[in-house]
């Protein structure tokens, strides 16, 4: 379970079957030369409201966080932003707006 607070109130953390699902938009979205084509990813929210989700991506010392839209249209791609720390991820889910 997580910890209350840890994420805004508009984000809701992705369950397992969510986590796959989204995962797999992530794979199918992005340009197989995007750098996180070829990072481990994993799921962790989305928002309530929008299509927007955060995963993590890479291992270790190299992790980082992500916020990725997806666009409302097949061609569009996704937006990546990147966040080095969790402290600036959250920062940007405060302020994410729709």
């Amino acid at each position: 379970m997580t910890p209350p607070g840890l994420f805004p109130q508009s984000w809701l953390i992705a369950t397992t079957d969510q986590r796959c699902a989204l995962e797999k938009q992530l794979v199918e979205g992005i340009a197989d030369d995007h750098p996180l084509a070829a990072a481990p990813v994993a799921a962790v929210a989305s928002c309530a409201t929008c299509g927007v989700v955060v995963y993590t991506a890479g291992l270790g010392r190299e992790l980082v966080w992500t916020m990725v839209s997806f666009g409302r249209s097949a061609d569009a791609d996704p937006g990546v932003s990147v966040y080095p720390t969790f402290a600036a991820l959250r920062r940007a889910m405060a302020a994410h707006v729709h």
